[in-house]
């Protein structure tokens, strides 16, 4: 064949080729040619003689095939290769291995239990609810920036009623603390209290028996009948699966027992489990007294949910609100004066939408603060991989001499550093499973079952993997970039296993290693101290030596002027004991769950726009200030202000400023519904609804004016509440041993509800902090351990020459320490530009403690130090005869 044959046969072959077969292709042409050149050789014509070679190795398109197909099983062969070289170097060293598995387990562990929390809370549909992502959750609006409130019972029937061309059904809710009775063991419990069509809308099946229908949202009172949940169920009937039939006494009356909720079906809001349903018509067996809330429009403590019909968005059914809205002010002008109706997803709703933004800041400093731990560990390993990688050089500078890629190399130690991290991520997800069965065991200073229900969803595992995926590239990447690009002559000879390279990386790392710790420590301080600062807060009354308990006689079937007489009977007991000094009932505690409020004219105030003159309050009785340790200027509550006397109330010094700035507010007059009231007292402004509100306006009525169903007995001791339990219990139960005596408990652990976020909190980042500081100890040790392995022949002519030991411990002490101090004054500075961000969420105003900016970088110093000094005294103990003659 010519040459020029050759050519053009060549040239043929590079325009036929495929841009990703170009490699195939020029080995299909050469096996060509070469078989051609042969034939013509034989004596054959060139043209028969390339169609020989052409039938030989088969058609063009089957040769890539095969040879792509045996690409591909090269590439399998190299990765299996990599995998069971990355067994065999974890085996090969147990204590490396054990170091970075725990190292890693502990921080993807903590991000994917911290995770979890995230999911439960605001990712996750409501359990065994169909289709979560069609509900929409339904809340009133009022002038001040009030977005979700509640909805009365003649409110929600009209949405119902003039909804239906864009939700296919519209369902109510409440809880209702319930006295019940189950196979003769008393006890309290919170229920629900919903409309018929509850489980119909939320698309809820029955384990057992059947949910309500269409009949018992028919006629008020007829309806004695309740809807178990599966705790409910275990709690009252031990679950018993003939339980569909039996009867249960329910605040005094017989109630029939029609179906069991599947296990899966947790309610309505997330984490909180009731016990049972009853229908909404049962409001009178319910809530004693309230029969009037079902023409009320001012009462609001329904939640209401719709499901939206298909095809229909949420921006058409906000356009429907509005129009409801437009009709209802049109025909009760002053109910709907400046209120409108706001419509909220339910994968948005969360607990409660007002908590969202809180929910979502808290849980994104936890999360931030998890992922830091997990950087610092990230770090340490990739310290400990640098450290091995310089007793790899010189097989990798003989591997690369014989003709390895580096690319493989590469890829050999990646493999080994996900290896290691899928191993660390097994772990993480033990130390994240035993993390949530500890955190699902927290429970709360309340009646209500709260149930955290942390769980290993497969969203939450995935996270899990991402993570460990996303570690195990963090850690391995520089590691592996250093150990492929040896000086070959030096690491051949074996006289600079680490290159200066590699000791500038790894100082980089101690660095970052120790700023990152400081941003940890100090961030965990602050919260740690934020603890303090929430326990030490002026809360406006002085809970030392109050113990509180609630009385509801309503639900033992007392009429409200028998119920008025027996709490005077309580008190006077209770006063009459030489360990009490002081007794007091009120309806609403402060800082608990629960809340009141009212719309208020004041005489001569004119509003301003879009300002609320909703005012949060509390029924209060005779000595409930003195009680609760509150100054008072002005008298208190007494005796004589019953329902013949004029209308009185307690204010704070919010409300006075707000509506009589300049005055004392003592005898003005406040318009509430239609009565008028004259302000008799003036306490400061305390805290009512959270411990980091804004100072709110608040009010109190008296008790003998004002409709109460149950009210909570307030006891100042002379010694510690805790031992005064049984002797409030035995003095309730003397006057009526079936009156329901619950939620006993000292006012510290009242407070504990308010306390709760703040107290988890600072103790998870208590603890991230602390094995943040073992982690950047344990960091430290090693580089400094490592850089002393390093200069053991220089440390060792140093010594020969005279250096003494207490030199070269300095010498190492001041190379560690200036790397620590550099990480400490950039960790300082990421800390102060992280505190400005988290001055939202910390109580007080000292976000700049410093207590946190001063001790936490004194104490890693000490640390660093204490680590550094391990080496540097081993280094001092060197016998440079054995280092040189070694070398």
């Amino acid at each position: 064949m010519s040459i020029v044959s050759q050519l053009q046969f060549r040239w043929r072959a590079l325009v036929n080729r495929n841009a990703l077969d170009t490699e195939l292709s020029a080995e299909l042409s050469d096996h060509v040619l070469r078989e051609t050149d042969a034939n013509i050789q034989r004596g054959m014509s060139p043209a028969e003689a390339q169609r020989t070679a052409r039938v030989e190795f088969g058609s063009t398109q089957r040769y890539k095939e095969e040879a792509r197909d045996a690409r591909g099983l090269r590439w399998l062969d190299d990765l299996r290769h990599d995998v069971r070289f990355a067994m065999r170097m974890l085996v090969k060293s147990p204590l490396f291995t054990g170091t970075v598995v725990v190292t890693l387990a502990l921080g993807i562990g903590l991000n994917t239990a911290v995770f979890s929390m995230i999911d439960a809370l605001l990712l996750r549909p409501l359990p065994g609810v169909r289709a979560s992502s069609e509900l929409v959750q339904i809340y009133r609006t009022a002038p001040g920036n009030e977005q979700f409130n509640s909805s009365s019972i003649p409110h929600f029937w009209d949405v119902r009623k003039r909804s239906t061309s864009v939700f296919s059904g519209v369902a109510a809710w409440s809880f209702a603390p319930m006295s019940v009775s189950a196979s003769d063991r008393p006890q309290r419990v919170f229920g629900n209290m919903v409309s018929a069509d509850f489980f119909t809308v939320l698309g809820v099946t029955p384990a057992l028996g059947r949910v309500f229908g269409p009949a018992e949202d028919e006629g008020r009172g007829g309806h004695p009948v309740a809807v178990l949940s599966n705790a409910g169920w275990h709690q009252l009937f031990a679950g018993d699966p003939r339980v569909v039939g039996r009867t249960l006494l329910v605040n005094g009356q017989n109630v029939q027992i029609i179906g069991v909720t599947a296990p899966v079906f947790h309610g309505p809001m997330p984490m909180v489990v009731p016990a049972l349903y009853m229908p909404l018509m049962e409001l009178a067996h319910l809530r004693p007294g309230s029969e009037s809330d079902f023409e009320n429009r001012g009462n609001n403590y329904l939640n209401v949910v719709a499901r939206l019909r298909p095809g229909v968005s949420l921006t058409q059914a906000n356009a429907r609100m509005t129009a409801i809205t437009t009709e209802l002010r049109a025909e009760f002008p002053n109910e709907y004066k400046e209120r409108g109706i706001n419509l909220v997803p339910q994968s948005k709703a969360g607990i409660h939408p007002m908590f969202r933004n809180a929910q979502l800041g808290l849980s994104a400093v936890v999360m931030i603060v998890v992922a830091l731990l997990l950087l610092v560990a990230c770090v340490n390993v990739a310290n400990l991989f640098l450290a091995r990688a310089s007793g790899r050089a010189r097989e990798m500078a003989i591997r690369l001499s014989l003709g390895a890629r580096r690319g493989a190399l590469f890829r050999q130690l990646m493999v080994e550093s996900l290896m290691f991290s899928l191993v660390a991520g097994a772990a993480g997800v033990l130390v994240a499973y035993v993390t949530i069965r500890l955190a699902n065991t927290i429970t709360l200073p309340i009646d209500i079952d709260i149930r955290p229900d942390l769980t290993l969803s497969p969203l939450v595992l995935a996270f899990s993997l991402g993570v460990t995926l996303l570690t195990g590239v963090l850690f391995g990447i520089v590691p592996a970039v250093q150990a492929t690009h040896p000086s070959l002559m030096p690491a051949l000879k074996g006289d600079a296993p680490g290159g200066a390279s590699r000791s500038r990386v790894s100082r980089v790392l101690v660095v970052a290693q120790m700023a990152l710790s400081i941003v940890l420590l100090i961030g965990a301080g602050l919260f740690v101290m934020n603890l303090r600062n929430a326990t030490t807060i002026d809360k406006g009354f002085v809970s030392d030596h109050l113990l509180v308990g609630e009385l509801n006689p309503a639900l033992a079937g007392y009429a409200s002027a028998a119920a008025e007489q027996l709490y005077q009977r309580v008190s006077e007991r209770l006063s009459a004991l030489p360990s009490v000094r002081s007794v007091a009932f009120v309806e609403e505690l402060p800082l608990g769950l629960n809340g009141s409020d009212g719309g208020i004219e004041v005489p001569g105030y004119t509003p301003r726009s879009g300002e609320g003159m909703s005012i949060q309050y509390a029924i209060a009785s005779p000595n409930y200030f003195k009680t609760m340790g509150v100054r008072l200027r002005g008298r208190e509550f007494t005796a004589r202000d019953d329902s013949a006397a004029v209308r009185t109330m307690v204010v704070n010094r919010r409300f006075v400023d707000r509506f009589w700035p300049g005055q004392d507010g003592l005898g003005k007059s406040v318009k509430s519904g239609s009565r008028l009231y004259t302000v008799v007292g003036v306490v400061p402004t305390g805290k009512y609804k959270s411990l980091g509100e804004d100072p709110l306006a608040h009010m109190w009525f008296a008790q003998a004016q004002s409709r109460t169903l149950g009210m909570f007995v307030v006891v100042r001791t002379v010694g510690e509440p805790g031992a005064f339990v049984a002797t409030l219990r035995s003095e309730v139960a003397a006057l009526d041993a079936n009156l329901p005596l619950t939620n006993v408990r000292t006012m510290d652990n009242h407070l504990g509800i308010s306390l709760m976020p703040a107290r988890l909190t600072g103790a998870a980042l208590g603890v991230f902090g602390v094995l943040g500081l073992l982690l950047a100890s344990v960091g430290m040790y090693g580089v400094t351990a490592y850089s002393v392995a390093q200069r053991s022949r220089e440390i060792g002519i140093r010594m020969a020459v005279g250096a003494s030991g207490g030199a070269v411990i300095r010498m190492v002490m001041r190379q560690g320490l200036t790397l620590v101090l550099i990480g400490t004054g950039i960790g300082v500075l990421g800390a102060i530009m992280a505190s400005r961000l988290l001055s939202g969420i910390l109580y007080g105003d000292n976000v700049l403690s410093p207590v946190a900016f001063g001790l936490v970088p004194l104490v890693l110093i000490t640390v660093a130090a204490a680590a550094t000094l391990i080496p540097a005294r081993r280094a001092a103990a060197v016998d440079p005869a054995i280092t040189l003659r070694s070398d």
